[in-house]
């Protein structure tokens, strides 16, 4: 489908700029700029100007390969979404900025085909995610399909913390949360630090001694032993995890877990595994088991160094498997912290995504029990975590970037016209 356009009358260039933004004030468009240039994008495309002249300025030429448009003060941003969908190229990753906070109208806009919807005021973290990607050179299907229902083939992603302590444990169980909870996918997120593993305390939960089981008997393994050693959260949710005796050691086996993979995702959509740095080096063959692998690190240099290290074991075992570096807590010690720049070339990896330092709110969702994502999923570090899980959960079809003609078929199925 092509989208709708006003006349123009000469033809439209062949040429796709890669960025343009429209902001509707001075202190958002410095933002944008500022976060543009460090990602190697022109700070010239970015425009001060609100919707009306976004449209007029979009109408005659092609779209950008990534567009970013401020909604100003508007509070039905479907309406204003549908109105710049009439001058909008299918394929273009369209970034909305916009003051309104409901979930539902953020929900609308990701199906209906746009990339994200960003609230006021932005933080550096969100922008830098949508560079990001764009710098990498995610793209979508030129017309989105919005009755399309997610694909049947289930998929294991594995997070790995690239030192102790960097917070993966914390990440994994918020993009399983909410990949369960907002994606509605039928989600089991595995913590595979059978004696030391964190997931039960997160989420505060008794973990049983189901998953410990699985790993020293395989055999008994079944759907129904599995369901059995499952703690249920919820109707989309499942999580396996164990607090082994460390007299014991360590009793994990790389083939016992991928037969209990094999169970798990004859029943759910997603596995979500938090993995110990140490389980892939004794046995390496557990990552051959993965469609994804995230690193976590933070930004400083054992860090980059182990990220470069735990990448190539992961490629020397699994060289389909797509790997990513997610940053965690940068502003921790900024003074003395690599650079995103210096990190990537650095590990010569790319940087997925970063999460700010904010201990307040973390340790606040810990003391209450609850991942981030459930207990401030407004605060800064809830909003940003939610990028992230894009980066380890992968989004829905459908859900997951995209151009804004999509908009157009979507609202005229919801007005029956």
């Amino acid at each position: 489908m092509t989208a709708l356009r006003k006349p123009t009358g000469t033809p439209l260039a062949d040429d796709n700029r890669p960025f343009l933004a429209f902001a509707a004030d001075s202190d958002t468009a410095g933002l944008i700029a500022d976060v543009a240039g460090a990602h190697g994008f022109s700070t010239d495309a970015v425009i001060v100007g609100n919707l009306d002249d976004a449209i007029d300025g979009l109408a005659a030429i092609r779209t950008p390969r990534l567009l970013i448009v401020d909604l100003g003060h508007a509070t039905d941003i479907m309406v204003e979404a549908e109105r710049l969908a009439q001058v909008c190229d299918s394929g273009a990753r369209v970034v909305l900025l916009g003051e309104v906070n409901d979930l539902r109208a953020y929900r609308d806009l990701l199906a209906a085909g746009v990339a994200d919807y960003l609230v006021k005021p932005l933080g550096e973290a969100d922008l830098s995610a949508v560079f990001s990607r764009a710098r990498q050179g995610e793209t979508v299907q030129a017309v989105p399909t919005l009755s399309r229902e997610p694909e049947s083939t289930s998929e294991a992603v594995c997070v790995i913390g690239v030192r102790g302590g960097v917070g993966a444990s914390s990440i994994a169980a918020n993009a399983a949360w909410l990949a369960a909870h907002e994606g509605a996918r039928q989600v089991t997120l595995i913590d595979m630090d059978l004696t030391f593993g964190t997931q039960a305390l997160i989420l505060d939960i008794d973990p049983g001694g189901g998953l410990s089981d699985a790993m020293k008997e395989p055999g008994r393994m079944d759907e129904l032993f599995v369901k059995r050693a499952s703690v249920t959260l919820g109707e989309h949710f499942r999580v396996m995890a164990a607090e082994t005796d460390p007299a014991k050691g360590d009793i994990a086996s790389a083939e016992a877990f991928k037969g209990l993979l094999k169970i798990v995702l004859e029943e759910t959509n997603l596995a979500v595994v938090d993995m110990p740095r140490m389980l892939c080096v004794a046995q390496p063959e557990i990552l051959e088991a993965f469609q994804r692998v995230v690193l976590v690190a933070e930004p400083g240099l054992a860090a980059m160094r182990d990220s470069a290290r735990l990448a190539a074991l992961v490629v020397s075992v699994n060289p389909t498997a797509s790997v990513s570096v997610v940053l965690n807590r940068q502003g921790l010690a900024q003074k003395y912290e690599l650079s995103r720049k210096t990190f990537e070339e650095g590990a010569g990896l790319s940087v997925a995504a970063v999460l700010p330092f904010d201990p307040k709110t973390a340790l606040g969702a810990e003391a209450a029990g609850k991942c981030v994502a459930q207990w401030a999923r407004r605060s800064r570090l809830g909003r940003a975590m939610a990028t992230v899980a894009d980066t380890i959960t992968g989004a829905p079809p459908g859900q997951s970037g995209g151009g804004l003609p999509a908009l157009m078929r979507r609202i005229a199925k919801r007005g029956g016209h």
